[in-house]
């Protein structure tokens, strides 16, 4: 049976709005299950952090706190580099340098990360660790957790590089001036051009 005119043009206009739907529904679906980017622009994007230390100190998502306290540092140049020096505080044994990290590299639950601290060997004997703020409940004073590994002056008068693995860091800010690591040595001098901290 032949199709009047009127018929044929009601098919062809179903037709194309059959198609139309179809294709919105596809856009519909394509959206709806796209794979979801892992990490936001708070918690995802920034990987790692950085503070070189000279007469301008540049910051990167890690900035050096408590510089009127223990954690007092001072512009200086050793081995062609500006740098920082420790200033030693009054009845403390130990030189300290705190550090406060932006949220944005932080995670609520544990953070492991890798520091590296770059430092003028100037002495033999002395050495440094990192104090950080941990989840390890079995110390005293857990914002003040003790790293594993130690650095040891060797008094090679160069620029070196120390790190330090911290598998169960907590970040929350519970040292002085609500810094969360310090760099704590025992020497009679100690000077530090960069930290840098990387999320593993």
């Amino acid at each position: 049976m032949a199709l009047s005119r009127t018929a044929k043009w009601t098919l062809g206009l179903l037709a194309t709005l059959g198609a139309t739907g179809l294709a919105v529904i596809v856009v519909i679906l394509v959206l709806f299950f796209r794979p979801v980017r892992s990490g936001s622009a708070h918690s995802g994007s920034l990987q790692s952090a950085s503070v070189r230390l000279g007469e301008q100190v540049q910051s990167r998502g890690l900035a050096v706190v408590n510089q009127n306290h223990d954690g007092a540092t001072e512009p200086s140049n050793i081995g062609g580099s500006a740098c920082h020096s420790c200033k030693r505080y009054p009845g403390r044994p130990e030189l300290y340098a705190y550090f406060r990290l932006d949220p944005a590299l932080k995670r609520p639950d544990t953070n492991e990360v890798t520091v590296e601290v770059e430092y003028f060997d100037a002495e033999t004997g002395g050495h440094f660790r990192l104090d950080y703020d941990s989840f390890n409940d079995t110390v005293s004073n857990s914002a003040y957790t003790q790293s594993k590994e130690k650095s040891y002056l060797k008094g090679t008068q160069r620029w070196r590089k120390a790190r330090f693995l911290l598998d169960d860091a907590r970040f929350a800010g519970g040292q002085n001036d609500n810094a969360d690591f310090r760099i704590a040595v025992v020497a009679n001098q100690f000077y530090l051009r960069s930290v840098q901290i990387t999320r593993e």
